[in-house]
């Protein structure tokens, strides 16, 4: 009876380490198995079918898409010929975009998040200020701003005419008119992205040893000193990672000029990504929207990976 009890408790104890091992394996493939699925289905599916959609067509016909090699691309790059065709201002439009976020509303964040970690007066009131347009809905803000310049109850409007400047008000509208609604969208910009910025750099340097700061007083270090010499080195991963969300600008950005303009007037508004945007949903043209979007991830990635290798070496991970 000895023997047949430890024989069996053997078995359980095995057939313990057996269920164990099996619920470890099903607890870490259901933990792995959600992101999987998410990857293989948004990502690999999805960039895929893009892929294959690009060279092909809607055939009205069969009601079907048809294989037509790379017609859609010989159709893009034709387009850039076109005397009515908006791809050229899109793609100039993006850059200044790119270049309005991380060479204007970079540094303006950097320079304001500083003085806000130097506790300024009412520090804490102006950070809750810069924040507020990010957390409110693009489309309330552009409303706003769009009121701001409306030609019967725009703020602007009555201030340029209570000081006598009437005649500077654009007859076509502010967003009527080629002179002014790219300028206005970049102003847009400018107010509604600084404090989405400010907050993520304000939080990286608060985290900066107080002791450096402190060791730098010491020797006599100015303020200036300080924001070049130590606030900027220690909050560069910061920034890298700010800069490059800037550079996908170029290929993303369509919401604010969709909401303010439409792309108007004649085009002047337009960006990459409100020209894929709009191909999709006012035309239809699902393979042309595939075609620019494949286009611009060829462009892009490169792009994004040579900006990241020489941000590595501009600003290194310091551990702190």
């Amino acid at each position: 009876m000895t023997e047949q009890k430890k024989s069996r408790a053997f078995e359980c104890r095995i057939r313990d380490k057996r269920n164990a091992k099996f619920k470890r394996a099903l607890f870490i493939c259901s933990f792995i198995g959600i992101p999987v699925l998410h990857f293989l289905l948004f990502f690999v599916y999805t960039n895929a079918d893009t892929i294959f959609l690009s060279f092909q067509t809607f055939d009205n016909m069969s009601g079907g898409y048809k294989w037509i090699g790379l017609r859609n691309y010989k159709e893009f790059f034709s387009g850039f010929t076109q005397a009515n065709s908006v791809m050229p201002k899109a793609i100039r439009n993006s850059i200044y975009f790119f270049l309005l976020n991380d060479f204007v509303i970079l540094p303006l964040s950097f320079i304001s998040a500083f003085f806000l970690y130097k506790k300024i007066p009412l520090g804490n009131a102006f950070r809750v200020l810069f924040f507020l347009p990010s957390i409110i809905s693009v489309v309330i803000l552009t409303m706003l701003f769009s009121f701001m310049f409306d030609s019967s109850i725009g703020v602007f409007d009555s201030l340029l005419r209570s000081l006598g400047l009437g005649h500077l008000i654009s007859e076509l509208g502010w967003f009527g008119d080629a002179r002014y609604a790219m300028p206005l969208l970049l102003l847009y910009c400018v107010w509604a992205g600084i404090g989405y910025n400010v907050v993520l750099l304000s939080g990286a340097m608060s985290r900066i040893p107080q002791e450096i700061i402190e060791s730098g007083r010491l020797d006599g270090m100015s303020m200036f000193r300080e924001m070049i010499t130590i606030t900027l080195p220690l909050v560069g991963a910061t920034l890298s990672t700010l800069f490059m969300m800037g550079i996908t600008v170029i290929f993303t950005l369509f919401m604010q000029p969709m909401l303010i303009t439409n792309g108007g007037p004649n085009g002047e508004t337009y960006t990459i990504a409100l020209y894929i945007v709009n191909s999709i949903r006012a035309e239809g043209n699902l393979t042309m929207g595939a075609t620019v979007g494949i286009l611009c991830a060829l462009v892009g990635t490169p792009i994004v990976v040579l900006v990241r290798k020489v941000l590595e070496k501009i600003f290194p991970i310091y551990e702190y």
